[in-house]
């Protein structure tokens, strides 16, 4: 917590943090008043924070005084003694540890910081184990870790962030601050040392988990007593395949573009075997014979009927070794696709093919008892490494559910000799970015005036490829109705249109209110999501028609 310096003249110079002088006042002094030497955490409300706090320490909006009242006010469990719970800046929530660091000695003068000689003040961000023990988080390629550290000195490659010098102006009318530099009269002021509190570290240093694939296999072979985790390998061709083929196939309104869909139906299930039961695919593909459950997938896939859009049929497996040069359609290449056109829709002998994984001869059932002969570890999608986070098991206890709490520590580093650590600040929690006990930031949408709307200056460009404009065009307000979609117009050119953003804004208000409207039956949210309040404005005007 202190530290001995040789101060010019060979004076011994012993230093140590402090809670911010502005703050003196309002602690208690004395061997047992740790609240002394700690470190304040202030919490600040507006996007202006920075400018506030330097006019609020300069004196020049408020007094210094008033860093005494910016206390974090909601704590864990909603106690009153709890550690702070610290929100994210989409709340509108922004926190600064703020400290002194003083030379001990009579007035406790704020000891000057070289950074010529290599001198920098700092603070590090401390984890606080369920056994209270501190831990340190050093950064490291591809995620860091937490490793156990004490209040007495920095570990290694720890993560520091930055404190910066600001002035405190004078403004006392005397007490025990007056003899301390800040007396109005006769005061020269202070520093303090002020640093951003990265409320988002609770999320940015957690590590990837190592491996997610073999935890979830672990699961699997041991779920707890209740729980059923089901396969992903299963699950993805259901995802891929037979939820997809389900809503294409009688009885559901039949697509006009059943064909496009029935191809990538094809290709999906081609690709899926390929990756995921290779022995099958090597069967399909070159005619070889299999055995077991292999086998009687194949014969399931033998066993459908696949009409062909020009007429005559063919097997679902014929279909899918027909398919297989056209699979890199499924990564958005651009071939040609296969001449002759396939229905699902309408494919023969569906039965039970479209049932679940318990119904016999389904589809989803054969590829699991395939599935079986050689079971394989599902692997994690390479769009998915990484996102998949270690989280720290919850404390028992704890009145947030979460329990893990931090605190800071402020540094002075002054090289050779050994950096000056503070004293723990308050403990916090790190509330995630969407927590539901966040404060609303304030935001006013303004909506358009109806009567205006045809001003509205077109200043939103939207630049379409052919493709899209070509079927832009077959979409009509008969399709409302049931009816295909217009003829191919078979245009090759690209557009570009320009939008009213008031118009665009109008549009989204409306279709959020649909969809609200709608899903009220399921969650009844409505109440909570809206509170009204009739403003008297003017009423708007216009010489023209009111919609």
């Amino acid at each position: 917590m202190t530290a001995v310096a040789i101060a010019p003249l060979g004076r011994t110079e012993v230093l140590q943090w402090l809670a911010p002088a502005p703050v003196w006042d309002d602690l208690s002094v004395g061997a047992g008043a740790s609240g002394l030497a700690r470190p304040w955490i202030a919490e600040l409300t507006r996007d202006s924070f920075m400018d506030d706090v330097t006019a609020m320490l300069a004196g020049t909006v408020g007094t210094p005084a008033d860093l005494a009242t910016l206390e974090p006010e909601a704590r864990a469990g909603g106690g009153s003694t709890g550690p702070y719970r610290l929100f994210q800046p989409l709340s509108e929530r922004y926190y600064l540890v703020i400290a002194t660091l003083a030379c001990r000695r009579p007035g406790i003068p704020d000891h000057a910081v070289d950074a010529t000689a290599g001198q920098a003040t700092t603070f590090v961000v401390r984890r606080i184990a369920a056994d209270g023990s501190e831990h340190a988080y050093v950064p490291a390629t591809g995620g860091g870790d937490w490793v156990a550290a004490t209040g007495a000195d920095l570990v290694a490659g720890e993560e520091q962030h930055p404190m910066h010098p600001m002035p405190v102006a004078p403004y006392s009318t005397g007490g025990t601050t007056a003899a301390l530099g800040l007396d109005r009269d006769t005061g020269i002021g202070r520093t303090v040392f002020v640093g951003y509190v990265p409320v988002a570290i609770g999320e940015q240093t957690l590590r990837p988990m190592p491996d997610p694939a073999g935890a979830l296999a672990a699961l699997r072979a041991a779920p707890p007593a209740g729980l059923v985790v089901p396969d992903p390998i299963l699950s993805w061709l259901f995802a891929r395949v037979i939820d997809p083929w389900v809503r294409l196939a009688p009885p559901k309104p039949q697509p006009p573009n059943g064909a496009y869909g029935s191809l990538f139906l094809l290709l999906e299930l081609g690709d899926w075997l390929d990756e995921h039961l290779r022995p099958v695919h090597d069967a399909i593909e070159n005619g070889s014979s299999l055995t077991g459950a292999y086998d009687a997938l194949l014969d399931g896939l033998d066993g459908i009927s696949v009409p062909l859009t020009g007429g005559g049929s063919v097997s679902l497996r014929q279909a899918i070794k027909d398919t297989i040069p056209y699979r890199a359609l499924l990564d958005g290449d651009d071939i040609t696709g296969p001449a002759v056109g396939y229905d699902l829709r309408n494919a023969s002998n569906l039965g039970t093919w479209l049932g679940s994984t318990p119904t016999a001869g389904s589809l989803a059932h054969l590829a699991q008892a395939a599935l079986a002969v050689a079971p394989v570890d599902a692997e994690l999608p390479p769009e998915l490494v990484g996102m998949i986070k270690e989280r720290p098991a919850p404390v028992a206890g704890s009145p947030t559910g979460s329990g893990q709490t931090y605190i800071i520590r402020t540094v002075f580093e002054h090289p050779p000799c050994r950096p000056v650590l503070s004293a723990p600040t308050h403990d916090f929690e790190l509330a995630r970015a969407l927590d539901p006990d966040a404060p609303a930031r304030q935001i006013l949408l303004q909506m358009p005036d109806l009567n205006s709307l045809r001003k509205a200056k077109r200043g939103v460009a939207i630049e379409m490829p052919p493709s899209l404009q070509r079927m832009l065009a077959r979409v009509t307000p008969e399709m409302m109705k049931g009816d295909p979609p217009s003829a191919d117009p078979g245009l090759q050119l690209g557009w570009i249109c320009s939008f009213s953003l008031q118009i665009i804004f109008l549009v989204a208000f409306i279709v959020m209110f649909i969809f609200l409207i709608l899903l009220n039956i399921v969650f009844w949210w409505m109440p909570f999501l809206k509170i009204c309040f009739p403003i008297p404005v003017p009423p708007s005007s216009s010489n023209g028609p009111t919609p």
